[in-house]
Parts: C-alpha cells; sequence; structure tokens
C-alpha cells in the first residue's frame, strides 16, 4: 500500500548537507538539485525553517506578495514577487515532505500565493496604465471598475501543484471599463499581457508564475482580454462540454470582484442544465481518449507513468468527479464544489457514488498529489511524468521515503489500479464493452449474415432472420435514434450487450419487441445511446424491464428524459421516502403562484411521471414492495390532486371574483380506498357550502370543479396525468358536477340507489377546507348508520352483480376484476355487509379491514373471512403487476416469461403455473360465497 513518508538521510550523497541542519532539507538536497539552489539563494528563510518557523514562512510569503505597493517600479516588483515565490516553494517543500502537512494545506497555500500575486500584479499594471493615460482610474483604493481575472483549473480548485501553471481567463466589462486614451479592448489587452511578464518572465531571481490564457473563448482569434459580452454570447452558442467541464472550478481570483461574479451568475445555465446531458459523458470521455493518444499512456505495467495524465492518474479522479457534477449539478446545487475531495464527498452524500468509492479515490487523489510535488521538487520542472530512467525514478521514490524501486512501483502501480478500477466502471468506453458472447453478430450489407443466425438461435431468438433485418434497418437509419453516423456508432457498439442481457432474461424475444419499442419511439438517440453505453447497470435493467413490461419500454421510448430518474441517487430508496423530491415538487406548486394555469399543469406532469416511474420500476426490481405500491400511487394521485385544486380555484376566482364558500375533493373507488393501480381513473366527487348569500356559489364551484378536471385530465405537451371520473356524483352525469353539502346529504337519505350507498362507503376526503371535511366525513358516516331494509340491499347487490356479468363479462381467466369470483365480489361483499350492519363500528372501511371485524358480526365467519381475504390479495398482485407492466389486461398465456417469474417470486409460489391453479380455486371459493349470501332463494343473510 502506497504511503508518503519523509525522506530520509543519504550520507554518501549528502554533498549539500552543510546548506541546513533541518533534517528533512538535508534529506532532500541531496535528491533534488532545485531544492539545494533555493536553500543558497535563501539563507535566511533556511535558518527560519529551522528554528520551526516553515509555516510561518509560508504566510509571509503570501502577505508579501499581496503588499506591494502600487508605485513599486515592475524591475523591483518582479524580484519582491520571484523572492516570495523562493521562500513558499522551501518552506511549502518542508512542510509537505516532513508530513507535517498534507497536500490539502500545500495547494491551497500555493494557490493563495497565486491569487496574491496575480492580483498584485494586475494592480501594478493597471497603475501604470493610468499613469500612461490609457484608463481613467478614479478611486484607486479599489480594484479598476469593469476588468477581472477568473481562475480555471488547479488554480480555480485551490489545488494548485508545485511546478503548476496558472490557468485564468481575463475578461472585461465595455461598459463599466474606464478607457481613456485606448479603447476599452485595447487597454484591457495591454494591461493583461504586461501583467502576465510581470508574473512569468524569468530573470536573474527566477520567474513567479508560468501564466496560461488559452482556456479564453475561441483563444486562437480573440484577445487575451475577451469582453464579457463576447464570452457569454459564444458560450450561449456554440460553449462546448469541455467548457462546462472548466467552469465548474471556475472563480474570481483578481480585479474587480463584483463584475466578476456577475459574469460567473451569467454561466450558471451553460455549466448547470437542469436536465442531464448524457452526450456531455461521451464528448468527455473523447476528451480523455485524445489525452492518452498523445503518448505516454502505455498500459499500468509500464513504469514511466503520466501522474497527472496518465492512466489512472489525477485527471482521470477529477474526471470522474467533474463530470457527475456536469450530470447530477443542474438538479443538486450541493454538488457544485471547486475542490476534487469535496465533490467526491458530496457525491457519496448525494448516492451517486458509494461512501467506499469517495474515501478510496480521496486517499489515492491525496497520495498521487504528494508524488507530483516531488516529481516537480527535482528541477522545478513542469512534468508529472514519473520517467523510466531508474536513477531519476529513484530520486522521486526517495523523496517519498521510499528506499527501492521495486516496492516503490509497485505502490504505485496499485493506486493506478484502484483509480482505473472506479474510473473503467464510469467511463466505460463502448469499445470496451465485452458481451461475452460467442459467434458474430453480423448486421452490415444486405445479405443475412448465416453465423449471426445461428448465434441468435444459439441465444435463445426464436426469429433471428426478422432481428437481424431489424438491425440491419437501424443501422442504414430507418428510425430516429440512428439517423446519424454517431447513433449508428453507439448501436454497434451495444449490440454485443444488447444480446447477451435479452438472452439472460430468460424470455429474450419479449425483451427484444420491448427494445424495439423503445427505439422505435425515442425522437433522437445519441444522448440516450449514449447513457446506456456509459451505464451498463442501467442498461441491464432496462433490458430486464423491457421483457417483463413492455409498457414501460413504451413509455422510456416516448419520454426518454425519465432515464435521468435512474441516476437519481435516492431513486431506489424506500418508496415511503421522498428521496428524489418528486413529491415535494408537486406540492410546491400549490403552495405558490409562482405557475400560470398551463404551467402548473405542466409542472404537476413533469414530476409525476418521474415519481410513477419510480414506483414502477421499484415493484419490478423489488417484490417486496408489491402490497405497499396501491398507496404510493394513491398517494402520488392525493399529491397531484392538492396541488391543483389552489390553482383551479384562482382560475375560478380570476374570472368569477372570490370564493363564495368552501369545498372539499373527496375521491371513491380504488382512489377512495387507496388501492389505486398503475393505470387507474380517479373517481371524484366534489362537495361545496356556500357563505350566507348563496348566489352564484354552484355557478362557482361548478366553474372550479370543470378547471380541476381539466387540470387533471388535459393532455398537454407533458403529456396525460389522470383520467378523472365524476360519475359516482349524487344522480351521475345528470346532476350537477360540484354537489352542496345538504343537496349531498338529502339525496343520499331520500334518492341515492343501494349500490350508490355502497360506493359510499369508499369515500375519502382528499383536499380542501379542514372544517369542511370533518363535516363531510361525519355525514358520511351518519348515513352509512342509517338502517335500511336487509332484503332490498341483498337484492340489489345480487341484481347489480348480475347486470355487470351480462354487461361487462370478463375477457379471459387472468381478467380478476370481473371474472365470476373476482375483485368485484369481493368489493360487493364487503360493501354489503357494511350496509347490512350500520350499527357496527367498523375499524376502517377498506376490504382488508373489514374482513378482519366482519366475523364478529356473524355474517362471515373466519373461515369465509380468510378465504376472501386471500382471494383478494393473489387479485391485487395479479392486477399490480399487470397494470404496471402491460398496456393491456392479457390472458395468462400471453404473460411475458420474465413477468411471470417476477409475480411467481412475489408472491411466494413455486412458479407461475401455481398462481394460475390459485387464481381457479379462488375464483370457485369466492363465487360460492356470493351465492350463499346473495343469490336470491339461498341467501343465507335473511
Amino acid at each position: 500500500m502506497f504511503t508518503l513518508k519523509s525522506p530520509t538521510l543519504n550520507i554518501t550523497g549528502a554533498i549539500d548537507a552543510e546548506l541546513t541542519t533541518h533534517p528533512v532539507l538535508t534529506a532532500a538536497i541531496t535528491q533534488s538539485p532545485y531544492l539545494g539552489r533555493l536553500c543558497r539563494m535563501r539563507p535566511e528563510t533556511v535558518r527560519r525553517i529551522e528554528a520551526g518557523e516553515a509555516a510561518r514562512c509560508v504566510a509571509d510569503a503570501i502577505e508579501t506578495a499581496r503588499d506591494i505597493p502600487d508605485d513599486t517600479p515592475h524591475a523591483d516588483a518582479k524580484r519582491i514577487l520571484r523572492q516570495a515565490k523562493a521562500d513558499i516553494h522551501l518552506s511549502l517543500a518542508t512542510l509537505d515532505l516532513s508530513c507535517e502537512w498534507d497536500w490539502v494545506p500545500v495547494t491551497r497555500s500555493f494557490s493563495e500565493f497565486a491569487d496574491a500575486a496575480t492580483e498584485t500584479a494586475l494592480r501594478l499594471c493597471c497603475y501604470q496604465a493610468a499613469q500612461s493615460g490609457w484608463i481613467e482610474w478614479k478611486d484607486q483604493t479599489k480594484p479598476l471598475p469593469g476588468l477581472f481575472i477568473l481562475a480555471l483549473g488547479k488554480l480555480g480548485a485551490y489545488e494548485l501543484n508545485y511546478s503548476s501553471d496558472i490557468d485564468i481567463v481575463a475578461m472585461f466589462d465595455p461598459d463599466i471599463f474606464p478607457s481613456a486614451a485606448r479603447q476599452p479592448g485595447d487597454a484591457a489587452r495591454r494591461i493583461i499581457q504586461a501583467m502576465a511578464k510581470m508574473l512569468e518572465d524569468q530573470t536573474e531571481h527566477g520567474y513567479v508564475l508560468r501564466v496560461d490564457l488559452r482556456l479564453r473563448p475561441d483563444p486562437r482569434s480573440t484577445s487575451v482580454a475577451v469582453s464579457v459580452h463576447s464570452a457569454e454570447a459564444y458560450y450561449e452558442n456554440v460553449g462546448q462540454n469541455w467548457e462546462r467541464m472548466a467552469y465548474i472550478k471556475a472563480r474570481a481570483c483578481a480585479g474587480d470582484d463584483k463584475a466578476a461574479h456577475d459574469f460567473l451568475k451569467t454561466m450558471v445555465p451553460f455549466v448547470w442544465r437542469r436536465h442531464l446531458d448524457f452526450w456531455a459523458l461521451e464528448d468527455i470521455r473523447a476528451i480523455k481518449q485524445q489525452i492518452h493518444s498523445t503518448g505516454g499512456h502505455q498500459g499500468l505495467d509500464d513504469v514511466e507513468f503520466d501522474v497527472k495524465l496518465g492512466r489512472g492518474g489525477i485527471r482521470e479522479i477529477e474526471f470522474f468527479a467533474q463530470t457527475q457534477q456536469l450530470i447530477h449539478g443542474g438538479r443538486n446545487p450541493d454538488l457544485r464544489h471547486l475542490r476534487t475531495i469535496e465533490t467526491l464527498r458530496a457525491l457519496a452524500a448525494a448516492g451517486h457514488i458509494t461512501d467506499e468509492t469517495a474515501i478510496e479515490l480521496s486517499d489515492v487523489y491525496a497520495e498521487l498529489r504528494g508524488i507530483e510535488h516531488r516529481i516537480q521538487m527535482l528541477n522545478d520542472a513542469h512534468t508529472h511524468t514519473l520517467p523510466d530512467r531508474e536513477d531519476t525514478r529513484l530520486r522521486v521514490a526517495k523523496l517519498c521515503g521510499y528506499s527501492d524501486l521495486v516496492t516503490f512501483d509497485a505502490d504505485v502501480r496499485s493506486l493506478r489500479e484502484t483509480v482505473r478500477k472506479h474510473y473503467s466502471e464510469l467511463f466505460r468506453s463502448p469499445d470496451d464493452i465485452e458481451g461475452g458472447i460467442e459467434g458474430n453478430l453480423v448486421f452490415t450489407g444486405v445479405d443475412i449474415d448465416p453465423g449471426t443466425v445461428k448465434t441468435l438461435s444459439d441465444l435463445g431468438f426464436s426469429n433471428p432472420e426478422s432481428i437481424i433485418a431489424d438491425f440491419q434497418a437501424w443501422h442504414r437509419g430507418s428510425i430516429r435514434a440512428t439517423r446519424t453516423t454517431r447513433g449508428q456508432q453507439l448501436l454497434t457498439a451495444l449490440e454485443p450487450r444488447l444480446f447477451q442481457h435479452m438472452s439472460e432474461t430468460g424470455n429474450p424475444d419479449a425483451a427484444y419487441q420491448g427494445l424495439k419499442t423503445f427505439l422505435g419511439g425515442l425522437s433522437a438517440g445519441i444522448q440516450t445511446l449514449s447513457l446506456l453505453a456509459a451505464n451498463p447497470v442501467i442498461l441491464d435493467d432496462l433490458i430486464n424491464m423491457f421483457a417483463m413490461a413492455p409498457q414501460l419500454a413504451r413509455d422510456l421510448g416516448s419520454r426518454p428524459n425519465l432515464l435521468e430518474s435512474l441516476l437519481d441517487g435516492g431513486f431506489t430508496d424506500d418508496l415511503s421516502e421522498d428521496t428524489c423530491g418528486h413529491f415535494e415538487a408537486i406540492a410546491e406548486v400549490g403552495e405558490t403562484d409562482a405557475f400560470d394555469f398551463e404551467g402548473a399543469m405542466n409542472e404537476v406532469r413533469r414530476n409525476f411521471r418521474d415519481a410513477h416511474f419510480r414506483i414502477r420500476f421499484k415493484m419490478l426490481n423489488d417484490v417486496s414492495v408489491w402490497p405497499d405500491v396501491g398507496h404510493c400511487f394513491s398517494d402520488l394521485a392525493d399529491g397531484c390532486i392538492r396541488a391543483l385544486v389552489p390553482v383551479a380555484l384562482r382560475e375560478a376566482e380570476r374570472k368569477l371574483g372570490p370564493a363564495p364558500g368552501k369545498w372539499v375533493i373527496c375521491g371513491l373507488g380504488k382512489l377512495g380506498s387507496r388501492d389505486l393501480t398503475a393505470n387507474s381513473d380517479l373517481d371524484m366527487m366534489v362537495i361545496f357550502e356556500s357563505d350566507a348569500s348563496e348566489l352564484g356559489a354552484p355557478q362557482f364551484f361548478a366553474r372550479a370543479t370543470q378547471r380541476l378536471i381539466t387540470a387533471l385530465s388535459a393532455q398537454t405537451e407533458e403529456g396525460l396525468l389522470y383520467e378523472a371520473d365524476m360519475q359516482l356524483r349524487p344522480s351521475g352525469r345528470a346532476g350537477p358536477v360540484a354537489v352542496k353539502l345538504s343537496a349531498f346529504a338529502d339525496y343520499y337519505r331520500n334518492d341515492a340507489w343501494t349500490w350508490e350507498h355502497m360506493a359510499l362507503t369508499r369515500l375519502r376526503a382528499i383536499a380542501g377546507d379542514a372544517d369542511l371535511i370533518a363535516k363531510v366525513m361525519a355525514e358520511k358516516q351518519a348515513l352509512l348508520s342509517i338502517p335500511r331494509p336487509a332484503e332490498k340491499i341483498i337484492a340489489d347487490a345480487w341484481d347489480m352483480r348480475d347486470r355487470l356479468l351480462r354487461e361487462r363479462p370478463a375477457a379471459h381467466e387472468f381478467d380478476v376484476k370481473l371474472i365470476k369470483g373476482g375483485m368485484i365480489d369481493v368489493e360487493f361483499l364487503v360493501q354489503t355487509v357494511q350496509l347490512l350492519k350500520p350499527d357496527f363500528h367498523w375499524d376502517g372501511r377498506t376490504v382488508d379491514t373489514v374482513l378482519k371485524q366482519v366475523p364478529e358480526t356473524g355474517l362471515l365467519s373466519v373461515g369465509e373471512a380468510e378465504t376472501l381475504q386471500q382471494a383478494y390479495r393473489l387479485y391485487r398482485g395479479i392486477l399490480t403487476y399487470q397494470r404496471a407492466a402491460l398496456e393491456t389486461a392479457r390472458p395468462a398465456d400471453e404473460w411475458p416469461g420474465t413477468l411471470k417469474r417476477l409475480m411467481a417470486k412475489a408472491l411466494a409460489v413455486a412458479d407461475f403455473d401455481k398462481i394460475h391453479e390459485q387464481v381457479q380455486s379462488s375464483e370457485r371459493d369466492v363465487w360460492d360465497i356470493v351465492c350463499r349470501k346473495l343469490q336470491p332463494g339461498s341467501t343465507e343473510w335473511l
């Protein structure tokens, strides 16, 4: 395991030991000619270091660089800055090599010195420009207005290394830049050129900093000082992903701080995009590949290693962190850190990487930065390479505290292996994807390759020729996803893994049909295919879903942005936790008036889609959650209703004035019992109570209800939310869409049918005025407590069920809602017993709670109640998965094999055939109870 240690004195090589008595410096200068020169140049600094004042020397050097007066001659300023640079190099080398300071304070001190030197050089050059009449600098106690320097790269992150260039961008705002004899652009250019010269000129005292201005916009055609207006236009129109990445670490380091921050604010939408840009991942990987192509990047076994740019080096850790910042930082500002280590910690805290990954990469990063410093300490050279020459590499090893190269080389290799392990998982190149398939996979040309037919047949595909023809057409651009060369290349790279995983699902034909549906629905392909190439785990999950859930494949194809959810750190957490913030975002729509009516509808729909997709994905990947998904879907519906209720009310008030009363939105049916499935309608009822004057209240709340229905059910560019069904309201379609509380109570007391009282058992208040909710629920309880003739209740319940059997027969044996002895029959029995026992204290009015209590009433035996409970659980499980995965209810023999296996696992049975048997058995048992309790002439309840 690599560990930086203090160098020990090699007596035979201590030719310059007379320069210092400090043990670390004495040992170091035997390996580093540069440190030996510094000791000769700065003997007073050496004495202070020997006296234990190295840290004080660092602070003094920074202060010296910062406090040079404006009118100091440039020759004197250059000397002072260079001597301060020598002091900080010598002092930090001592603190670093002795391991008294780790890389964090070392790099921060280098960066603070660079800031101070840059600020001073800029200030002195502005003073000279003012003296020459180029600018009119009125208040020289403040920075020159409109001219500023941005630090990027390691300087921007306060991670400057021992002999680093400083990556800076100089800009000016022509609207406030105080030009005089020269135009703003010309004056700014001359000042920056003079500043760079002051810092990087080589004199008898050395240099201060190498200045790199090439990160400015379009450096080949722009001046070294760029107008902020030109820069904004450039980044808005032609800015590239590598520039976005560079600006992650951008900060103001010199000049007009306010102007710098104003510019950086304009860059936020460019750098931090709300919607994930997966093409950026591919683009950044291409940059990394270009770096490798420059040479010196052989395999990990090669001892010649560029610690910064090589495989397993510093840049890979930085790319690992910055790429995920680009992807996730638009949604999560907590990830927008400058420093690499802080970013890794934040990524772990957000769940994007594991704590172990963050710790391992942070530890390796620290060691690599230490090695980099020691490489540069040899001769203050701008290099990052451990050379293949053993004598030179041994000098670096000794500065790291190693006595032999064998151990040193092996430990460095282990560092690189750790980096490559994590880096390869994120930056997996499409060219590196190994499908593990033996045989041909050829989809080029016009003929069908016989070897590919055999390969696909061996993998379990029943119609290889058709699949090959599809892929050939896709490679010719027959679908939107592959109309570009890049899209076709990505598809080619993905093919081995696609076919391998489709085969591994056990139902490759179903998986392929899902994939075909998905790809065919994409409006564009590069970003989505890049995501799948870079994230093999997501690809595997999708193939599994395609095999079992054609509906999800269709949804993802039409809305590929849903894939963004899979990268959210909390996506796979417990569904009871709003870890992705979808419910919070929906709730905010109702809590603020920031959205107009259409904007509110779209904002709710955007977050609804992500939350809905998360529930379905979770239940298809974790069978333990399915019993709770009815509540999850219902909670989501409740949240959407509650968010849109105040929006609809504002719309009505905008047209008709203030609300003349209060209203309550109630759920019935599956919504009322909190047992929605993935594609349930919303059965709703709106009840209102007017103020003292009733004038206009019915019209107002009818208008508000219509706006609410529109908000829930209208198709917008963000899709459909729910189908709202108001037919269970008093008088059904013939009645008003919003009913007054007194009319509601009167209707159910005098006019409602028995089936309406049955439906009333599931009424639940969801949103509205709290006092009115209490009144509505009290009225519901009072209505259900009214005794009614048992003969009529039973006869009406049987008549209703008989009519449903005739008018809506089950489509097949797995239409578990409508089959004889299915879900409706259990629900009818549960609702009927509540009407038959109005004075019984029901703890709850759901199927589960009623069936637990009903044996106490004598209407059902314990055995009968348990039979109904078990049957209903079976039916709920089937319906839950059926509606989440399939477009329509299908017969058992048309269910995908993968879904069948998942269903069997969820219901804890041996296989799907056992489920089929249980359905048939439950159907008979439930129908037997229905006939014995409700059938005229044989009912046991009379």
